[in-house]
């Protein structure tokens, strides 16, 4: 295997060199079991269209006479032995004798003053941006990073306070949570497991951490309450739909359930509030 050589040339603002591989097949590298892949000794940037292989002094291309497998590795692609061969349809291998030169191209850029492109590190740029764009490899990117990074931002902020009633009781439930934020309500839903025949009206109240540790007060959210109608699944259908009286939340405010209507039959009931903090 002959040595390896470096030529430097310049274009503009813009160092354009190659670094060069040479392999003439002996016994040793064919006892190397290699096959037709062959390591590069320099690395290569898949898909930039910056690698020179030449086979017997024929130059060949990638996705025929050769395939990209990674920024270390080719793979050569010499054909089939034909319909008159003993060994007809299998790949043809590599012999004593065949002589392998490979050329990687690789832009650097200039340091100094005026403008220039580094074709591959921009390419690198490019496929890094487009990565950071989307979360799992087949995700559709978002249009923007800005974008990505502003759906991260609403995952962080949004919280959801969540309570489940098995059985449905007229009045105050017993169950009572405090929400250690401060935060903005942005959505009531109500679901139930099994239907009721009658509409079911919920008031969700809220009681500050000061009253709560002296005396309890308090104080429904909704102008319009949260309801279920009759054999309907959520409060996704109900008419009219709930309105806030208060949508603001302080640190450590305390909240409940209040059945203020019945619906026979419903059971299984989850609130679910969903705050921006």
């Amino acid at each position: 295997m002959a040595g390896t050589k470096m030529n430097l040339r310049r274009y503009g603002n813009e160092y354009l060199y190659w670094k060069e591989q040479e392999i003439i097949v002996d016994q040793a590298y064919l006892d190397l079991n290699r096959g037709l892949f062959i390591p590069l000794t320099h690395p290569y940037q898949m898909g930039t269209k910056m690698l020179d292989v030449y086979f017997n002094g024929q130059h060949i291309l990638a996705d025929g006479g050769y395939e990209e497998i990674n920024e270390y590795m080719i793979r050569l692609d010499l054909g089939v032995y034909p319909e008159n061969h003993p060994l007809k349809g299998q790949a043809v291998p590599l012999m004593l004798g065949d002589e392998i030169f490979i050329r990687t191209w690789k832009p650097e850029y200039r340091q100094g003053s005026g403008s220039g492109i580094d074709d591959l590190r921009f390419k690198r740029l490019e496929e890094e941006i487009i990565s950071a764009r989307r979360y799992k490899t087949n995700d559709l990117p978002y249009f923007s990073i800005d974008d990505r990074l502003d759906h991260i931002q609403e995952r962080a902020e949004v919280k959801t306070m969540v309570f489940v009633l098995n059985r449905v009781f007229l009045g105050v439930a017993k169950l009572e949570i405090r929400f250690p934020f401060d935060g903005k309500i942005q959505e009531v839903y109500a679901s139930c497991a099994k239907l009721g025949n009658e509409k079911t009206v919920f008031q969700i109240e809220k009681c500050s951490q000061v009253n709560y540790d002296s005396t309890p007060s308090w104080k429904n959210i909704f102008q319009d309450n949260l309801v279920i109608d009759k054999n309907e699944k959520s409060s996704n259908t109900a008419h009219p739909t709930y309105t806030l009286a208060e949508d603001t939340i302080l640190k450590d405010d305390h909240f409940r359930i209040h059945v203020a209507e019945l619906g026979e039959g419903i059971e299984g009931v989850t609130i679910e509030i969903k705050v921006i903090i």
